[in-house]
């Protein structure tokens, strides 16, 4: 299992949504922290295109875009926001 690592901004983020939105959240990132990859049919998975280890996650609205470091198992989330604003 993965360790999730949040960004300060993005811990913001999810601070300020309305707690239906919490919940729906931190459910996929459950399921993230099982398999952070696109094969996951639970989680809205893609690769970036510019990046080797980027990664996005769709929740609703919402697009978190991710880091997988293998050898320490761990998923940093760099950036949130709303889905028009973050590319």
């Amino acid at each position: 299992m993965y360790r999730l690592k949040l960004h300060k901004r993005v811990v913001k983020f999810i601070e300020s949504r309305n707690p239906k939105d919490k919940l729906r959240i931190k459910e996929k990132f459950l399921y993230l922290q099982n398999n952070p990859y696109p094969s996951n049919p639970q989680t809205d998975t893609k690769n970036m295109s510019n990046s080797t280890n980027g990664f996005r996650l769709r929740v609703g609205n919402y697009r978190f875009l991710y880091d997988v470091v293998e050898d320490e198992l761990i998923i940093y989330i760099e950036k949130a926001d709303n889905r028009g604003d973050i590319y």
